[in-house]
């Protein structure tokens, strides 16, 4: 993992910070099922309402950030954040989205999520990262457990006021320190 200002680079992949010329992309994906796949709601943001959280903080703080994924060469391929919680200060939250079908099951998911978790558990005083997955979304369940995150719970949650089942997936720094996942990655 390098980092670079606001940037992640991985093997294949750059996460970085959202940019102002990025919402247009970002409020077509959020209009589009398609982009949300069967696991999860489309939040239907509109520019504005996107460029109105850009310039809050609100996608980028101290305690949150989302990072648009990129192919090495720029193509645009979903989403990956994380928050601090406010009531564990210790516990980082992240949730992903690739929201082209056409780049999904390539391992850009895992990939993105590895280095994230690196990061946080590198770079910011973390103890443990949560992850929630609908109870069908088996793809992003294999992947967590290729992670080394362990099934917690199942609870129902909203998803933009629809209701569904869910899993708690966990990753606490033990578990983080003894993945070989995480000891053996390329610069």
């Amino acid at each position: 993992m390098t980092i670079f200002g606001n940037r992640l680079f991985t093997i294949r992949l750059q996460l970085r910070r959202i940019e102002a010329q990025d919402l247009q992309l970002l409020a077509e994906w959020s209009n589009d099922p398609l982009a949300y796949g069967d696991h999860l709601t489309p939040k239907n943001y509109s520019v504005e309402e996107l460029n109105v959280q850009l310039q809050a903080g609100v996608l980028w703080s101290e305690r949150h950030k989302t990072f648009l994924i990129e192919l090495r060469d720029g193509t645009p391929i979903g989403t990956v954040q994380y928050w601090i919680r406010a009531e564990e200060p210790e516990t980082a939250v992240m949730a992903i989205k690739i929201a082209r079908p056409e780049e999904r099951c390539k391992g850009y998911g895992v990939e993105a999520q590895k280095y994230l978790v690196l990061f946080l558990f590198s770079r910011l005083s973390i103890h443990r990262v949560d992850m929630y997955t609908d109870v069908n979304n088996a793809a992003q369940q294999r992947c967590l457990q290729k992670l080394g995150f362990s099934q917690v719970q199942a609870l129902p949650y909203a998803d933009h006021q629809v209701q569904r089942l869910g899993y708690l997936y966990r990753l606490g720094r033990q578990q983080f320190v003894n993945q070989p996942i995480y000891q053996h990655h390329y610069e």
